[in-house]
């Protein structure tokens, strides 16, 4: 992962405080990292989600990081931050309506890692500039943006901007290959290991068979509401058109 340069040094630089477990962290009373989650991320035996966390995650989630003393190798709660760079679940298809698109080349299960979108954190003052660019010159928008919300008013408390196309659009990962649709079956689930910036990992909502096409849904985690961009996801919940990039 990169980082744009007007980003805040601290949001980069600042370590998250760790755990005292010795060997692996499956105790979500003792270990620090599972409490600031609120429970169990993974089933320590499968590496699923545990159900609670399918179907949008309402809670924060920590993995343990470079400060705890449980094993890096063995540790069930260090999961996403082994595949950053993994898109081996993942390959290129030429879609009818949508251009390039993503798709699963082997059978994925529900709450299964899929894979992390990568690109550029950005400042999220700069997205609305840098989303009217690339839709001027690609027709379309790799700008990911997750916003997170906490208590009964569902104030919004963090904000993480990741440019898929930060590196050009000849050299697009994977993941910002993967289209939207209103009945998605993937989830972005912000995912903390060192720093304050989430790596945004994609999980399956439901099992997904080889071959069948990669979505989720653009405003789930956005909050946005529609554009004038129609929506050819084709589901039954289609809403017309697609979110807004705002």
């Amino acid at each position: 992962m990169f980082f744009s340069d007007s980003l805040a040094p601290d949001l980069i630089l600042s370590q998250l405080p760790g755990c005292d477990c010795r060997g692996v962290c499956v105790d979500a009373l003792r270990c620090a990292c599972l409490r600031r989650s609120g429970g169990l991320n993974y089933h320590p035996d499968t590496g699923l989600l545990v159900e609670s966390t399918v179907t949008p995650l309402r809670r924060p989630m920590y993995e343990c990081n470079s400060s705890c003393a449980c094993s890096p190798a063995c540790c069930p709660n260090r999961l996403v931050q082994h595949h950053v760079d993994d898109f081996g679940s993942i390959g290129r298809v030429q879609t009818a309506c949508k251009g390039l698109g993503a798709c699963a080349v082997r059978n994925i299960r529900c709450g299964e890692f899929v894979c992390v979108y990568r690109g550029l954190y950005i400042n999220p003052d700069d997205a609305g500039r840098i989303c009217a660019n690339q839709a001027k010159a690609a027709g379309h928008i790799y700008v990911l943006v997750v916003r997170e919300f906490a208590g009964e008013a569902g104030k919004m408390v963090f904000e993480t901007v990741v440019d898929g196309a930060g590196d050009g659009f000849e050299a697009l990962p994977l993941s910002a290959l993967i289209n939207h649709s209103c009945d998605p079956n993937l989830t972005v689930i912000p995912v903390r290991v060192d720093s304050l910036l989430p790596l945004l990992a994609f999980f399956a909502r439901g099992d997904i068979c080889e071959g069948d096409e990669l979505s989720y849904d653009y405003g789930e985690r956005s909050g946005s509401g529609a554009s004038q961009k129609p929506c050819y996801c084709g589901s039954v919940a289609c809403r017309g058109f697609l979110p807004n990039h705002d």
